[in-house]
């Protein structure tokens, strides 16, 4: 455990400073551009160009930090009415095809790195190889398949009991009802007839 807490850390931090810092630089050419084209007539011709690339790259670790903290926008409606190893299979089968997919798209996008022309390729305006700009989708997959691993990884080192948050209960919370009466409410539900389970 205590490998991937030194993983989680270091990954973050990279995750961290390139999202914040493509975001800030974005920001900042934004601003400039406006107010030199308004105050002096002056364009800097490649700043679209440049605020484009940025928030691609702000995007793609952006998203990875996004599953870091498990914020995705996803259909949680299994996990949150299954309890124990049944909740844990259902999160591994959606965690192992984040794997998949990231992998797929991270593979092909080194193989794009990879060809000619994205070496021949200049940009418009920056005149950037066409490569940099495509590292952003196969450096921000390759750290999303990590972090899947890590997550795949620590569900399944993490006791069954101790698994993910109840969803029903913060949004109870969230709607400023008693979440012990929601729990309740969910008891009976689940045993009408009001008898024990067996």
């Amino acid at each position: 455990m205590r490998f991937l807490r030194a993983l989680d850390s270091v990954l973050g931090w990279i995750e961290n400073i390139i999202a914040g810092v493509s975001l800030v630089l974005a920001c900042l050419i934004a601003i400039v551009s406006v107010v030199l084209r308004e105050t002096t007539g002056f364009v800097i011709f490649w700043s679209e160009e440049a605020i484009i690339y940025l928030i691609i790259f702000s995007t793609f670790f952006g998203a990875v930090i996004v599953l870091r903290r498990n914020e995705h926008v996803n259909v949680d409606i299994l996990p949150v009415l299954l309890r124990g190893r049944a909740k844990k299979v259902v999160m591994l089968i959606g965690l192992l095809a984040t794997i998949v997919f990231a992998l797929g798209i991270g593979v092909l996008a080194w193989m794009l790195i990879a060809e000619p022309f994205s070496h021949t390729t200049i940009t418009p305006a920056l005149k950037a190889p066409l490569w940099v700009l495509e590292l952003s989708i196969a450096v921000g997959m390759t750290l999303f398949f990590v972090r899947a691993v890590e997550m795949v990884v620590r569900t399944i080192l993490t006791p069954s009991s101790e698994l993910g948050r109840d969803v029903l209960a913060e949004e109870a919370e969230a709607a400023g009802l008693d979440a012990d009466l929601v729990e309740s409410g969910r008891a009976a539900l689940q045993h009408p007839d009001g008898g024990e389970k067996r």
